[in-house]
């Protein structure tokens, strides 16, 4: 069984995990030196085994692999390796909305490039960033292994300092993509995954220049409405000589109207007036060659303007690093900036709080994936999948059933939407979970999406699962995760799952130390009774059970089957369910605060039509059709709806003092 590769490991008394030998990175676009690898790679598909693919790693793993497809490692073959360009799935893609209209390829790819380093810099680290290959990468360069990952929805970073050279370099990645079901300890793992298996260098990929002495990641927690905050920043000196170093940081007011608020990821190009602070953020220390170091902060900005539901107010968080050794004169200057919010999150009763007021979710989920580029994302294609489901008024995202590229965090932020999480366990039965058991790699998984995102304000809910099947394993998996995060790097954040409705009902145990009682629910299609009477009877059980926790709905909806032949079906299932749900919810249909209710929020799904893995159709659940031009009749029902819920304040209701409210409107 392959090993994971990030562990947490203490260092000044803070939890940091690490990850190939060195601090996990902040993968948040910054301004450096970069040298961008997207764009024209050759690749080589060939037929891999698996199990070798999947095996530990070391030096007779690597001997064998020489001795299988040592070619492939060094060699040339020029006319054997075709174009492709990157980042792009290895499966053909069609465009069109019918089934095999993306091709199943789950199997191996090699891929190889080169780049010029005009000038390689004595004083500079270099680090190699991807945000999604998969399934299983091993990396290349100039002929040296640098490390694998595993998993293909999560970021990973490797230092490459050592094995770059001046001019011409190489860089090789083998893939390989077991088919889903062929093995217990993939994730996902089960043969029938209701989404699609792409295969390759699915998202961004680059390597960072940074000086030896630099700041590795900055992890901000508000800890209340005052604006409190934690600051948590990861020092890094990657020289051979030690360094006195001089950290100093500054807070400004993000500008909501500067043109590059909704076009550039880039933190810094939307920073604006510096914005008033206690205890600064000032530090001066010594790292030693090799060390990594943690200075910890506690920061109040004065006079804090909240993040919330459609008020996208965002802070940027400026750190700057003075570094000085024996040999070199000058010294090296670092820079490191994140956006990120004030707003807290909690749960009061069956009342979901953010900064303090009531607030119901009116959510759409969406698969992160078009029919085109398959799951490759870019900036553009995600912000106008984001304004078109915020067009229809609804708060929230839940980001499919894995973490999404990076930007559209980013993009919630900007856009005042809220968020919810989560990884890719997808119906496990016993035999995952036992496997998990003993590789934690969805432990890791967890780790590397909650880090990958920790300073978005956007997302308040993380979530473990969706809709797996053994309850006593998922139980013992929910506590494992809860304690890892709440023990080690506590951010604050409500902990949830996505539970089928009928696995095993609202009884479900494993719902006990989340913070959300959250499930699926499909009566009258995939489960008993009809979607009125048996959503409703399911919802005063689920009450009557967990009294003190919020329950949320992760799913409802219908199909529209071929040529949307059924989309009276689905506009009768949304307001049957809905009708059901929004009697026990939190809030009335006109967006009054309804203190007795319990049923915090909503998630229709789906956004968009989608592939599925068995290829046989697409998934038409969607409010839209894949073009993303083409609205189904429900599409108007949900805006009107959705737009009296959450009116003109996102949802949100605003307490008056003595226990009172108000509705913002």
């Amino acid at each position: 069984m392959l090993k994971t590769t990030l562990s947490l490991n203490t260092i000044d008394g803070v939890s940091i995990p690490f990850q190939n030998g060195g601090p996990v990175p902040s993968f948040e676009d910054q301004e450096r030196a970069v040298i961008r690898l997207n764009g024209e790679w050759k690749k080589k598909r060939l037929a891999m085994d698996h199990a070798f693919s999947l095996a530990p790693r070391g030096e007779q793993w690597l001997r064998e692999l020489s001795e299988r497809e040592g070619e492939y490692v060094s060699g040339d073959g020029a006319d054997q390796w075709l174009t492709h360009s990157v980042p792009l799935p290895e499966n053909k893609l069609s465009g069109l909305a019918l089934a095999k209209a993306a091709e199943t390829y789950e199997d191996g790819v090699w891929y190889r490039r080169t780049f010029e380093l005009d000038r390689l810099d004595g004083t500079l680290a270099y680090t190699f960033k991807a945000l999604g290959i998969s399934y299983i990468a091993d990396v290349w360069v100039n002929s040296h292994w640098i490390g694998y990952h595993e998993g293909g929805f999560t970021p990973f970073a490797f230092e490459v300092t050592e094995w770059l050279r001046e001019g011409e370099n190489d860089i090789r990645i083998r893939v390989d993509n077991p088919p889903w079901g062929s093995r217990a300890d993939t994730i996902p793992a089960v043969a029938g995954t209701d989404f699609f298996n792409y295969t390759g260098i699915i998202q961004d990929l680059w390597i960072e220049a940074a000086p030896k002495a630099s700041i590795i990641r900055a992890d901000i927690v508000p800890l209340d409405t005052s604006g409190k905050l934690q600051v948590t920043v990861v020092l890094h000196n990657r020289g051979q000589e030690a360094a006195e170093v001089r950290l100093d940081g500054s807070f400004f007011e993000a500008d909501s109207q500067s043109d590059y608020f909704l076009m550039s990821p880039i933190a810094s190009t939307i920073a604006d007036i510096p914005a008033a602070t206690t205890g600064g953020i000032s530090s001066a220390l010594t790292l030693q060659p090799g060390q990594v170091r943690v200075v910890r902060f506690e920061v109040t900005v004065l006079h804090p303007k909240l993040w919330s539901a459609w008020q996208p107010n965002l802070y940027v968080a400026s750190f700057e690093l003075i570094a000085s050794t024996g040999r070199i004169a000058a010294a090296t200057k670092d820079t490191l900036c994140t956006q990120f919010g004030i707003r807290t999150i909690r749960t009061l009763g069956t009342q979901i709080m953010l900064n303090e007021s009531p607030v119901f979710l009116a959510g759409i989920a969406r698969h992160e994936e078009w029919p085109e580029t398959g799951r490759t994302a870019s900036w553009d294609r995600i912000r106008a999948d984001l304004e078109q489901i915020k067009a229809l008024n609804a708060n929230m995202v839940r980001t499919g059933h894995y973490p999404n590229h990076l930007h559209t965090y980013v993009l919630l932020d900007r856009l005042g939407m809220l968020a919810m999480s989560e990884i890719p366990l997808w119906q496990f039965e016993t035999e995952h979970y036992e496997a998990q058991n003993e590789k934690r790699l969805a432990d890791q998984m967890w780790r590397e999406m909650v880090f990958s995102q920790y300073n978005r304000p956007s997302v308040i809910m993380w979530s473990t699962q969706n809709e797996s099947k053994d309850v006593w394993q998922r139980l013992a998996y929910n506590e494992r995760l809860v304690a890892d995060l709440r023990g080690s790097y506590d951010d604050g954040r409500l902990l949830t799952q996505s539970s089928a409705a009928d696995q095993p009902g609202p009884h479900d145990p494993s719902m006990a130390p989340l913070d959300v009682a959250a499930w699926t629910m499909y009566f009258g299609i995939f489960h008993g009774g009809t979607y009125y009477e048996g959503t409703r009877d399911f919802l005063e059980e689920a009450h009557r059970i967990y009294p003190d926790k919020p329950v949320l709905n992760t799913e409802f909806g219908h199909w529209t089957a071929g040529a949307n032949s059924e989309e009276e079906k689905q506009e009768e299932t949304y307001k049957d369910t809905m009708r059901a749900l929004m009697e026990q919810a939190t809030v009335t249909e006109s967006g009054a605060w309804r203190p007795e209710g319990y049923v915090a929020g909503i998630d229709f799904w789906i956004m968009y039509d989608w592939y599925v893995n068995h290829n046989n159709w697409i998934d038409t659940f969607g409010i839209v059709q894949m073009d993303r031009a083409t609205e189904k009749q429900v599409a108007a029902q949900i805006r009107s709806d959705y737009g009296s819920i959450t009116g003109a304040n996102g949802g949100v209701i605003k307490l008056r003092q003595g226990g009172l409210y108000e509705e913002s409107r």
